[in-house]
């Protein structure tokens, strides 16, 4: 219900931000965890914020690893958005910088929320990834369809490899430790694991057009940029604003019955469907080499079934609309006078 207090990680991120700005929209009161100061001045700063600094605060937590870490956070709070988890990162240490904040992350927030009886839900940003081998995911998969109810065993353990397989694991990880709290804690709240895709979609943060390929951006710049990709990748992609609805929209108790898991995958495609999409909606862009385009990164395809988010959220939009969001950003910035000469 609007006006009640939502406790939210990850503010600072590309979808964490988007559900910030989603939730005050709401009606929303909203407390807000950051690891710095900075970042809350930064918030703060940001023109879809403005308006609603009012029924924004802010508490710091430097490391959301340690046990405890959010008890002090979640007084009067009614719903939690726990949105805050590494992302895939070139690390030569993948247990200490992705496996663990993802995980005791997760597990951090949810023994918090324990001890707090005002809070009814928790909803948590998982991934596709968190549901499908690693087979599959570099391999693609015709035969198996996968649900939100899926589960890979057995779980995946040390040596995580590269930083793209250790991202997977903690997904896994995050999801069965999550799984394991509902059966063994039975809480008071209901859980609610969002599942995207790559997200895809402006990053409202960023106001420099060389970031615009940041994160899971990337893939669809990386495509209109030029650069060739030799290791598949698995096809799965949602809007922003789409993962952002459906976290606002899981905190509805009524729409979303107990404790549930959503797949967020928009459409069946191929990431190089992104050079036709440009051709069509930027050619003058294309014609003087702003978008160089040449750009691939090879699909492997999976059948996910998303019947029951579409069922419970409505439809998503499809990956035209996610690259036109994103390279529309990135020529708004490239064209900014103060990008032009960084």
């Amino acid at each position: 219900m609007a006006g009640e207090l939502v406790f939210l990680t990850g503010a600072t991120g590309h979808v964490g931000f988007a559900v910030l700005v989603a939730t005050l929209k709401a009606g929303y009161r909203v407390r807000a965890s950051v690891r710095r100061q900075d970042q809350i001045d930064e918030i703060k700063a940001h023109p879809s914020i403005e308006s609603f600094v009012g029924n924004l605060d802010f508490v710091i937590v430097p490391d959301i690893t340690v046990s405890g870490a959010f008890d002090a956070c979640l007084h009067g709070v009614t719903y939690v958005e726990h949105v805050a988890s590494p992302l895939p990162r070139p690390t030569e240490d993948p247990e200490n910088d992705i496996i663990i904040p993802a995980v005791r992350g997760t597990t951090s927030i949810l023994n918090s929320a324990l001890k707090v009886e005002s809070i009814r839900r928790v909803v948590i940003t998982s991934s596709v990834v968190a549901v499908i081998p690693s087979s599959a995911l570099s391999n693609g998969d015709s035969e198996n369809v996968y649900t939100a109810n899926s589960r890979v065993r057995p779980l995946p353990s040390a040596p995580w490899g590269d930083y793209s397989s250790a991202y997977r694991a903690s997904k896994v990880l995050a999801l069965d430790a999550t799984d394991r709290f509902l059966a063994d804690r039975r809480p008071h709240f209901s859980i609610v694991n969002v599942m995207p895709g790559y997200v895809i979609g402006a990053n409202e943060l960023v106001s420099d057009a060389s970031k615009v390929g940041s994160g899971s951006n990337g893939v669809v710049m990386g495509i209109v940029m030029g650069q060739k990709a030799s290791v598949a990748r698995p096809c799965s992609v949602v809007d922003v604003q789409d993962v952002a609805r459906t976290h606002l929209a899981a905190l509805d108790e009524q729409r979303v019955e107990g404790s549930k898991s959503f797949l967020l995958d928009s459409d069946k495609v191929s990431f190089d469907d992104a050079i036709d999409i440009v051709k069509k909606y930027f050619p003058e862009a294309v014609k003087d080499g702003t978008l160089p385009l040449g750009g691939s990164i090879p699909a492997a395809h999976l059948r996910l079934d998303v019947s029951d988010t579409i069922k419970t959220f409505g439809p998503l939009k499809n990956y035209e609309a996610q690259v036109k969001s994103v390279v529309a950003h990135y020529l708004a910035l490239q064209s900014k006078p103060s990008d032009k000469t960084n």
